[in-house]
């Protein structure tokens, strides 16, 4: 078979489960016998991109659950919060309730339920994409999905880090690369939502 990785799939996938395959090595020495002693041929690096992207695949469903622990005290993920009047200005929202009026029906978007938001979202990334506008916003999107994936790998790493009787310091270490990791993802994810609605406010407005 012969494919090739898309940005999305190398920031969130394969990089995670990099980092994942990495402290297994750094954390477990014996493990380093997968590698031959004169450095990595060109088979192995094949080998080990198809373990980091299984690896990285498995660790972000745990990106999954910590995306629904971190964004639940927040009031849901950025793209849903949109549509309940934060993150754009007065005029923004006004103008964007008129433009998905269509969609809403005349419901208070603050109101209707979760899952319908979400739709909502999909059908505007859906239009923006349509358009060839979708580059800076597929860019956070996989910057998000690094961010998410790489907090989820420090989570890994950090049980990992334990198993293997480290001390204070590598544990403080990896708690703070994750902290990093959860700041960083939540600072993409706004900027997810926002230049979505953006393009999509930009769209309706280049519209007679």
């Amino acid at each position: 078979m012969n494919r090739t990785f898309d940005f999305y799939e190398y920031a969130g996938f394969i990089i995670p489960g990099a980092v994942i395959v990495m402290a297994v090595v750094w954390l477990f020495p014996e493990s380093r016998a997968l590698f031959s002693k004169e450095g990595v041929t060109l088979g192995e690096l094949g080998l080990f991109v198809i373990i980091a992207y299984a690896a990285g695949q498995l660790v972000q469903a745990i990106g999954n659950f910590l995306e629904w622990l971190w964004w639940k005290p927040w009031g849901g993920m950025p793209t849903g919060r949109v549509l309940t009047g934060k993150l754009l200005t007065p005029e923004q929202q006004q103008r964007l309730i008129e433009a998905l009026r269509p969609a809403l029906g005349g419901a208070d978007p603050s109101k209707i339920p979760e899952a319908q938001r979400r739709a909502i979202v999909r059908e505007v990334y859906a239009e923006v994409l349509g358009a060839g506008k979708a580059a800076r916003i597929d860019t956070f999107s996989g910057s998000y999905g690094l961010m998410r994936g790489l907090a989820a790998a420090f989570v890994v790493a950090f049980v990992l880090a334990i198993v293997a009787g480290k001390g204070a310091t590598v544990l403080g270490v990896l708690a703070v690369l994750f902290l990093l990791a959860l700041h960083r993802m939540h600072r993409y994810s706004r900027h997810y939502a926002t230049e979505l609605f953006v393009q999509f406010l930009a769209l309706k407005s280049a519209k007679p």
